[in-house]
């Protein structure tokens, strides 16, 4: 990857992180003043955190901090990503 492609994938990854960060926190906010009222924000929660962890999987694959444990964090993450999509999945069949 060159580096302007490579710069420009790293800032639409941490854009990417801010908004879905900011998303959660407001649909967490939400879902626990009202659950009965918001009760689908629940697995879109599980879900937005699952993509998360898909991001934070592909940061740590790639391993552009140069981290020494770099892979065994990107296989971590990969599970976290898979567990959580599941639970989203278990919610949404629940609702």
């Amino acid at each position: 990857m060159t580096g302007r492609r490579k710069q420009g994938f790293l800032l639409v990854r941490d854009v990417l992180h801010i908004i879905l960060a900011i998303v959660i926190i407001i649909m967490v906010v939400f879902a626990f003043l009202s659950p009965s009222k918001y009760a689908i924000f629940f697995p879109l929660i599980f879900l937005l955190f699952s993509i998360n962890c898909l991001l934070d999987a592909i940061k740590y694959f790639k391993n552009e901090e140069r981290l020494k444990y770099g892979f065994i964090r990107a296989v971590f993450m990969f599970l976290m990503f898979l567990f959580m999509l599941l639970m989203s999945t278990i919610g949404f069949l629940n609702i």
